[in-house]
């Protein structure tokens, strides 16, 4: 389950995105991370890792929104561009397997969402 480890990794990104925030929030509300299909990322593990490792931190509560990009390729022999399925890895228009991936393996921390306590 490498979700767990992605999970460490990214509750620390968002820990420290979170610290330097100005002024500080009174609270994270929402927590976007964008995941290629090539990450092979189980969507539910990943939510489970996030709920479980920000217990008891700033981002408790938040919710996880992921983001899942699909994988796009270009075709060396005819140029054609589109999205193949995992483990499918041929042109779309010629069936050549000489592609180069265009997405597919991101992983990042996309957005944070803060609410902020009114002034008065």
């Amino acid at each position: 389950m490498h979700e767990f480890a992605i999970g460490e990794a990214l509750v620390s990104a968002v820990l420290s995105e979170l610290a330097a925030v100005q002024p500080p929030p009174a609270r994270l509300t929402r927590v976007r991370v964008v995941v290629g299909a090539m990450r092979q990322v189980v969507p539910e593990y990943l939510e489970f890792a996030y709920e479980v490792l920000t217990q008891e931190t700033p981002a408790a509560g938040s919710a996880l929104e992921i983001r899942a990009l699909p994988i796009t390729v270009r075709c060396h022999a005819c140029h054609w561009e589109g999205t193949v399925e995992l483990g499918v890895f041929l042109c779309g228009a010629c069936g050549a397997a000489d592609l180069a991936p265009l997405t597919g393996m991101e992983l990042y921390l996309d957005q944070l969402e803060v609410e902020h306590d009114d002034p008065a």
